[in-house]
């Protein structure tokens, strides 16, 4: 097999894209250049992973900042145009989207945004109290410092969103707030969990929070939660959390 030669260009390139090959002078250019194919392949396959992830990321804000509402039709085409994206990317975020429950397939050829029913609104909020209740008390002993500095920095930004009335704002720093209560529990299994209530949360969670009182009902109950967690007690953390959560679903059923 002809070899790849002392030729510096073919090294350079070489080492730049593969470091399985150490010595390089030892095998063939056509090992080298399959490994640059491969490599490249694989470049091209984590970039379309990437704009999925984007595209779906995207979508999932058109959803909570109600650009798209439950039950409008949606489709790989407008969304692509509305995006600046190509349909590939598109296609694989909304497979991801009907997987979470956030989109319904009603037939072949129409796939519109899902209308949960009350009853079953209900019954995700009963989940997340208990799950995201959890969280709270494992991360009243879990919290670092630098942990709980950012839960007081993201309190005090709602608390300003609460006073100028910036719902879109405040809804925003509440997701902040919850997941980084998530995380600080250290439960990796757990923080999944809530995840996927979560993103079917994503229909309507925003509507409780769409009058004055119901934003500083929250931010007073946000307080109480962050000064257990300060005061390291897991049981009242946990109490408080699932308390808020339950009162969320007072404050939807009242809008």
């Amino acid at each position: 097999m002809e070899s790849c030669g002392p030729s510096i260009e073919i090294q350079i390139i070489c080492n730049k894209f593969s470091n399985l090959y150490v010595n390089i002078l030892a095998i063939g250019r056509a090992a080298c250049f399959e490994a640059l194919f491969w490599y490249s392949i694989g470049g091209l396959m984590g970039g379309l992973a990437s704009l999925g992830l984007r595209a779906r990321n995207m979508i999932e804000a058109l959803i909570i900042d109600g650009a798209i509402t439950t039950g409008e039709k949606v489709t790989e085409r407008d969304l692509a145009e509305r995006l600046g994206m190509s349909r590939a990317p598109i296609r694989d975020a909304i497979k991801d989207l009907l997987a979470d429950g956030l989109l319904q397939r009603l037939s072949a050829r129409s796939i519109v945004v899902r209308d949960l029913q009350l009853s079953e609104v209900g019954e995700i909020y009963e989940i997340r109290s208990m799950l995201e209740g959890r969280a709270a008390y494992l991360a009243a002993t879990r919290l670092s410092a630098d942990g709980l500095q950012g839960l007081t920095e993201l309190h005090e930004q709602m608390c300003a969103a609460s006073d100028r009335q910036m719902f879109s704002e405040y809804y925003q720093l509440n997701i902040q707030f919850h997941r980084a209560i998530h995380r600080a529990s250290a439960s990796p299994r757990l923080v999944s969990m809530i995840e996927t209530v979560m993103k079917e949360s994503l229909l309507f969670r925003s509507r409780g929070l769409v009058d004055a009182a119901n934003l500083g009902e929250s931010s007073a109950e946000h307080a109480m939660i962050l000064r257990a967690l300060n005061h390291q007690d897991p049981d009242l953390a946990g109490l408080l959390m699932d308390r808020h959560i339950r009162g969320g679903l007072a404050r939807l059923r009242l809008t």
